[in-house]
C-alpha cells in the first residue's frame, strides 16, 4: 500500500483479520527496516547530507554494520561483499536504486 506515506489510508486490513496494520507496520518489516519506497527515500535522503544523490560506500558500510543481524557478527569483508553485490559503481558511491537493493536484501534475512 504505497498511499500510507501520504496519509491516504491510516489502516490496512491485517493478515489475521482481527486487527488492522498501522502505517508503521506497513512501512517497516519485523526488524524495523524501511521497506516502502517512501521510507527508503526518507532514509536515503537523511544520509545524503550534501544532496548529491549518492552515498559514500563507507557510510553505507557503517550503517549496514549497525543493523540487527539477529546474533550474527558479520566481518568487514562479509559486509563489503554484501554491499558490492548491489553497489556496482566503481567510484565508491551508492545511488538510490543500489541503496534500496542493499536495504531490501537485509530485510529479507
Amino acid at each position: 500500500m504505497l498511499g500510507v506515506c501520504n496519509g491516504s489510508n491510516p489502516f490496512v486490513r491485517g493478515h489475521n483479520n482481527n486487527r488492522h496494520l498501522s502505517p508503521d507496520e506497513m512501512d517497516n518489516n519485523i526488524g524495523g527496516l524501511p521497506v516502502t519506497d517512501c521510507r527508503l527515500r526518507e532514509l536515503f535522503n537523511s544520509l545524503d547530507v550534501d544532496g548529491s544523490g549518492f552515498l559514500e560506500k563507507q557510510e553505507v558500510r557503517k550503517m549496514y554494520s549497525q543493523f540487527d543481524n539477529f546474533g550474527v557478527d558479520y566481518s568487514d569483508r562479509e559486509i563489503e561483499q554484501q554491499i558490492n553485490k548491489y553497489a556496482i559503481r566503481d567510484d565508491g558511491k551508492v545511488d538510490f536504486d543500489e541503496f534500496c537493493c542493499i536495504i531490501l536484501s537485509v530485510a529479507q534475512r
